[in-house]
């Protein structure tokens, strides 16, 4: 078994041997892909781990692997979000390399709400609102636009940007997780249109009258 799954299991003593043996007391050992096993750690909620692998040797709360994540992107509860960053130093401000914080990559899955709110919060943010502004009112209005453009206007158009966004709005809206997808590509429009514009601009192609 090497370091990482060591890790992501939690086998303490495992891994603090194979550091000593073989990585000269490193935590910060990286595997093809630039995973640690703090990051492990953090993805496994391996709480313990996490603290002795970052106060004991010296472990780096905020390394990146290749995609840019921090082991705080990796997380996926809010009890170890809340050790990375109050106890351990962890900056939920960097950004991978899709230019995206922790907050930002974890609210486009959609999968972890108390995390997200937990993140939220720590951001100086309302808990209903995510970190584009947007709250559950405006992406219900989102979605309802969506739909209302998709029945009511024609298939196709001159407009390139337009046909690709319906193209991919009907494969969401065919896939089984529908609901969650919307939500994540209104927020991934919306963050774009932010990051080119400098403002929040509504992500429909229509706007409905």
């Amino acid at each position: 078994m090497n370091i990482w799954i060591a890790a992501s299991d939690g086998k303490t003593s495992l891994v603090e041997q194979l550091l000593q043996q073989n990585y000269h007391g490193n935590a910060n050992v990286k595997d093809p892909n630039g995973y640690t096993p703090v990051h492990a750690a953090a993805a496994y909620s391996h709480i313990d781990l996490l603290r002795k692998l970052c106060k004991q040797y010296s472990g780096d709360i905020n390394i990146k692997d290749v995609d840019g994540d921090t082991p705080l992107h990796h997380c996926e509860d809010p009890m170890t979000a809340k050790v990375i960053v109050e106890e351990l130093g962890g900056d939920a401000t960097l950004t991978n390399g899709e230019g995206k914080t922790p907050l930002q990559a974890i609210e486009e899955d959609g999968e972890f709400p108390e995390l997200i709110q937990y993140l939220r919060v720590q951001g100086g943010m309302p808990a209903n609102e995510d970190s584009l502004g947007i709250d559950a009112e405006q992406v219900a209005q989102f979605k309802d636009s969506i739909r209302y453009t998709i029945d009511n206007e024609p298939a196709a158009t001159d407009d390139p940007e337009f046909n690709a966004r319906r193209q991919r709005i009907e494969e969401i809206l065919r896939g089984e997780n529908a609901e969650q997808e919307l939500e994540s590509y209104i927020r991934e429009i919306v963050r774009t249109q932010a990051d080119s514009h400098g403002s929040r601009d509504e992500p429909m192609t229509k706007r409905r009258k």
